[in-house]
């Protein structure tokens, strides 16, 4: 099939043109400061058809049904338009039923930070990654993506003009080891930001680094020397590091013991090296580099007293490995880096036409991804491993081995082998958005809960100076990072820790932190004992006259059973269970929380201690506004066994005059030492 004359004129230079008749959603759907790009069909009823005779017309079709296939019906929406939930999803007949006689438009999705990495920079280039579709219909517009990509050395890729690339032929292509190189090498140069530690040291590339304790040595790549253990004793050298699953108990991976150290310092036979670590060296070997630390063979894995060493250094060892290859999508050991992958999609060749009008070599359009679970890192099962937090974020530059793609991610940019870069959440430094990702990971042994991010912990101490670590929280951040919350039960009975209560390191599942936006330390001050484990609050301490639980705050449906400020600072979707109430003694309800455990036992003598507060005003149109005081607290109790331990809890409250004024303590100091179980925190008032 040949292009109808519609997609024949499809190209660079009629993508980036000013619209001279902008339809009148158009700034609803475009940040643009200037309209770009293209009328396609002028009647949007005659894509049907073509499609029957044009492959592009063909791609944009199925991009537009596959895009709107499960999005809601809105009747004033403009830039979606499909059934409702209780209809049967778009299919072909209603699409063409509903198709309407005015044009479709075409815009360029360019990259907005005008980025060619790896190329070098181009001034006035296009940066273009593919277009927008906007097919007109009864009640809206429906919207699909397409994707240009040019192949490398081409004009369009030269200039720039288009950045998106081919898909590579397989993860163990010469195109993928070309790549990896290319990513690498302009990363060293161009990039400063990836010359420095988590901490800000800076690394001379030039230079390299002391190796860690125990190497890799991937002998050559024709394999006539087979791997090898080496005890470095402050050798240096340039290596690459392992991110990698470890996978059940049945199907642990090689490892180093005491009894084969010695066998490994003489050699590694290849086939008694699990998939995943062959294909690891493999990569090691093609893009030159000697040395690869992996976890399982550099630690003497059964010596406490050696692998307590070993894990102390690890941030170090992440942090100055020149790569970091990550098995992202391999559960375990067995399964590899190079993973089958289906045939690519079908691609449309176009001319290329640049912004001067100069013809020059092909583009090509292809459909975008139906599933980025299978090429996004962050939908692999080695994001749901706790120690990988801290690889993530130390490594400075990282090759990631997804089911369908390789991923580059450094401190500046992370893209897609077919050159379309998106942003990590995996490289954010804020220690709260850390902890909300990493207490939700999953641990082989409970134990190491605060250990898989010693090495992290390590370089956030040296960014923050004199700061105080509190059993994974931060002195100089407190009260805000004691107002976390459980997502579901905590189950501190299967934590071998015996860590206090107010720390989120003591359960064993994920928190969330409540949003403080605009809140202020209400406290005089916080003093933390590390010997023994109290934190000393001095604040406003008031008795809570009644806590009912559960409290529901919506219904199964989830229409709010409250006010919508109530729940502003915590997450829809938690268990009835783990919700409750505090209210005054005639029941008005003041405030509420999440019980961390999901029950409370004696519900009397519950006291609130305030730690931040903030004015919150809400208006009301045309002109009423209603203002209040937030206060967010912890509720405490005293347990059985000690006379200065506390339960504590966490709320909002509107108020801390829960009682009259005159029974409210004001600067009261007591220790919250070991505290058995915390049980609710944040609670926020009823407006």
């Amino acid at each position: 099939m040949s292009l109808c004359s519609a997609c024949k004129i499809i190209s660079v230079s009629a993508l980036i043109c000013e619209l001279q008749d902008v339809p009148g959603w158009w700034d609803q759907l475009s940040s643009q400061s200037k309209p770009r790009g293209m009328v396609h069909l002028q009647d949007a009823r005659q894509l049907p058809l073509s499609a029957a005779g044009c492959p592009l017309c063909t791609i944009i079709k199925n991009a537009i049904l596959q895009h709107n296939s499960n999005q809601p019906f809105t009747p004033n929406s403009v830039h979606q338009h499909t059934k409702s939930h209780t209809q049967e999803r778009w299919n072909l007949d209603d699409f063409e039923e509903h198709l309407i006689n005015k044009p479709i438009y075409l815009r360029p999705k360019q990259d907005p930070l005008k980025r060619a990495f790896p190329h070098d920079h181009v001034a006035n280039a296009s940066h273009i990654r593919g277009f927008l579709v906007f097919v007109p219909v009864d009640h809206g517009i429906l919207t699909g993506q397409i994707r240009l990509l040019a192949p490398q050395d081409s004009p369009a890729a030269v200039s720039c003009d288009v950045i998106g690339r081919p898909i590579l032929p397989s993860s163990d292509s010469p195109e993928a080891y070309d790549l990896i190189h290319r990513w690498v090498r302009t990363c060293i140069v161009q990039h400063e930001a990836c010359r420095k530690t988590f901490s800000g040291a800076v690394i001379d590339e030039s230079s390299p680094p002391i190796l860690p304790s125990r190497i890799i040595d991937v002998g050559f790549p024709d394999g006539e020397v087979a791997p090898r253990l080496i005890e470095t004793k402050g050798m240096t050298g340039i290596y690459v590091a392992l991110s990698h699953c470890w996978g059940p108990a049945h199907k642990r991976p090689l490892m180093t013991t005491q009894s084969t150290l010695q066998d490994h310092l003489a050699g590694i036979p290849w086939d008694t090296i699990p998939k995943t670590y062959q294909d690891a060296i493999t990569v090691t070997r093609r893009i030159g580099i000697q040395y690869i630390w992996i976890d399982s063979l550099c630690i003497i894995q059964d010596s406490h007293s050696d692998w307590l060493h070993e894990s102390k250094l690890m941030g170090a060892v992440y942090e100055y490995a020149r790569l970091t290859l990550a098995a992202s999508h391999a559960s375990d050991s067995s399964q590899g880096c190079f993973l089958a992958r289906p045939q690519p999609p079908s691609a449309i060749e176009l001319p290329h036409i640049s912004q001067t009008g100069e013809h020059g070599g092909p583009i090509f359009a292809e459909s975008m991804p139906t599933d980025y679970t299978l090429i996004s890192p962050e939908f692999g099962p080695l994001a749901s491993r706790a120690w990988a937090t801290q690889e993530w974020l130390l490594s400075r530059r990282m090759i990631f081995y997804t089911a369908e793609s390789l991923v580059w991610s450094c401190k500046v940019i992370t893209q897609r082998e077919t050159g379309g870069s998106f942003h990590s959440t995996g490289r954010n430094h804020r220690w709260k958005i850390i902890i909300e990702r990493y207490s939700a990971r999953l641990l082989t042994n409970a134990g190491d809960r605060l250990m898989a991010l010693e090495g992290l912990r390590t370089e956030m101490g040296k960014r923050r100076g004199n700061d105080v670590y509190c059993y994974g929280l931060w002195k100089n951040s407190m009260p805000d990072q004691l107002l976390w919350y459980c997502i579901q039960p905590a189950e501190r009975a299967k934590s071998p820790l015996g860590l206090p209560s107010w720390s989120w390191a003591s359960t064993v599942h994920g928190v969330r932190f409540l949003d403080i936006k605009k809140a202020k330390n209400a406290t005089e001050g916080i003093q933390f004992n590390e010997a023994k484990g109290n934190l000393i609050i001095r604040s406003r301490l008031n008795k809570a006259p009644k806590i009912i639980f559960p409290y529901m705050i919506q219904s199964s449906d989830g229409t709010p059973l409250i006010s919508s400020n109530v729940v502003g600072g915590v997450q829809s979707g938690l268990p009835s269970a783990m919700t409750c109430a505090v209210c005054a003694e005639e029941d008005a309800v003041l405030g509420w929380g999440v019980l961390d455990e999901g029950q409370v036992q004696h519900c009397h003598d519950i006291f609130c201690v305030l730690l931040m507060s903030k004015r919150v005003l809400i208006r009301q149109p045309p002109v009423s506004r209603i203002s209040y005081q937030e206060e967010l607290v912890l509720l405490l109790q005293k347990s059985d066994d000690s006379a200065d331990t506390s339960i504590h809890l966490p709320l909002f409250a509107p108020s801390l005059s829960l009682t009259e004024p005159s029974k409210v303590a004001i600067a009261v100091s007591f220790s919250i030492s070991d505290w058995s179980s915390a049980l609710s925190r944040g609670l926020t008032p009823c407006g």
